[in-house]
């Protein structure tokens, strides 16, 4: 009970100076809570969190939208109207934000949807960014941090730090995320497509007549120019591109480095070592330690990588003959023993004499051959006469001689 000041010179007091109890009319003015209005204020909150809906998902504590029993990411409230979409509408809209639904970015030709409260989708600046110092991409989760100074969701794999992609808790190394639709191929896929890079997935290399995918956000692939390129001394002095998460290529440090120590070669593919010290493919073959060539399982002694073309169907060198399973070793396609023929019949005449000689035999007779070897030729009038070119065949000079031996007479 609350009693105001003005009444307290009216209460008695006792011969020990103590106050008796007061006798309090109907009269008097008093402001007294009720035990239900007292009750009322405290079970308000958890009346109102026992009526909110949780969804029905087992070990999710979300809220349920409408009558669905779920959330969103389980399937409650309004869904996505594209046909075969599984996602939830956005906002006042009918669709998800990857079919238009929603607000979208308001850089101009820009149509991707806008993050957060912000006017603008994560390219052009939208969205929370990562708070590293100098850091300037979008964060991902809760942590305030962008996905490559450990933001978001990260693999469960064991000793994995990478990203998790989707709903598998993986990263795209092992197995989480879309995969390419190709028969046989684990790669996951690239972007919005159904496939791999290697299968035709992602954007693809601007070049005329190029098939290969683009590198990054430049619109060709790395042999044209596309990616980041090396930053040796400064940048501008290497062409090549840049390996791994570094700023330099392969040959300047670039990439992961071979774990042995003293050891400053490439790792290579997954492995934590170059070539010779096991990295990489491993030929195939029952009882081989050795790399795998190219694209191929197996070493160059059990027929892995790049074979000599010659007596290929569709090559030029060699046609009709025996093919040869040797290794190629040129950027002819050939083997060394078919390279170093080539190239004596291009230098020696071998490609070209047989036809000559050949000719000459027909058309020049036999009395007339005997001519040709009786002619004594002057010097002086050698001299005088102009060279005659020897061109790619070695004894030009001599057919031409004798092919003109006929003109003169002996003496």
């Amino acid at each position: 009970l609350f009693i105001t000041s003005h009444y307290r010179e009216w209460i008695p007091r006792q011969e020990n100076g103590t106050l008796s109890s007061p006798v309090i009319s109907s009269t008097m003015p008093a402001s007294v809570k009720s035990s239900v209005a007292c009750t009322s204020v405290v079970t308000n909150p958890q009346q109102r969190n026992l009526n909110t809906k949780t969804c029905q998902f087992p070990g999710c504590g979300k809220g349920a939208r409408g009558a669905s029993g779920h959330c969103i990411a389980h399937g409650g409230g309004r869904r996505c109207q594209k046909p075969g979409c599984q996602k939830g509408a956005e906002g006042r809209t009918i669709y998800c934000k990857a079919h238009g639904g929603g607000r979208r970015c308001e850089f101009l030709g820009c149509t991707k949807s806008a993050e957060g409260r912000t006017d603008h989708c994560i390219a052009h600046g939208g969205g929370r960014r990562c708070s590293n110092d100098g850091c300037s991409r979008a964060a991902r989760g809760r942590s305030g941090l962008c996905i490559r100074h450990g933001g978001g969701k990260r693999c469960q794999q064991e000793k994995c730090t990478k990203s998790a992609e989707g709903h598998s808790g993986l990263c795209i190394s092992h197995g989480g995320g879309r995969r390419c639709q190709f028969p046989e191929c684990a790669k996951g896929a690239q972007g919005s497509t159904k496939f791999c890079k290697a299968h035709g997935g992602g954007k693809r290399c601007t070049f005329l007549g190029c098939t290969k995918g683009a590198e990054g956000s430049t619109p060709y692939c790395k042999g044209h120019g596309g990616g980041k390129r090396c930053l040796f001394e400064g940048g501008g002095v290497c062409p090549k591109s840049v390996h791994g998460g570094t700023q330099y290529c392969v040959a300047h440090g670039g990439g992961k480095r071979c774990a042995i120590s003293d050891c400053t070669k490439s790792a290579r593919g997954r492995t934590e070592y170059c070539v010779r010290h096991g990295g990489g493919k491993r030929c195939r073959f029952d009882g081989c330690v050795k790399s795998a060539q190219g694209s191929t399982d197996f070493c160059k002694a059990h027929g892995g990588g790049k074979r000599c073309s010659w007596g290929l169907p569709d090559s030029s060198f060699g046609i009709g003959t025996e093919q040869c399973d040797k290794f190629a070793r040129s950027k002819t396609g050939l083997c060394s023993a078919h390279t170093a023929l080539v190239q004596d019949h291009c230098v020696h005449g071998g490609g070209t004499l047989g036809p000559v000689i050949h000719h000459f035999a027909t058309d020049v007779k036999p009395d007339e051959m005997e001519v040709a070897a009786a002619v004594k030729v002057d010097p002086v009038s050698m001299q005088s006469e102009p060279p005659l070119p020897e061109g790619r065949v070695h004894g030009g000079g001599l057919l031409a001689l004798l092919s003109r031996g006929g003109n003169h007479t002996g003496p």
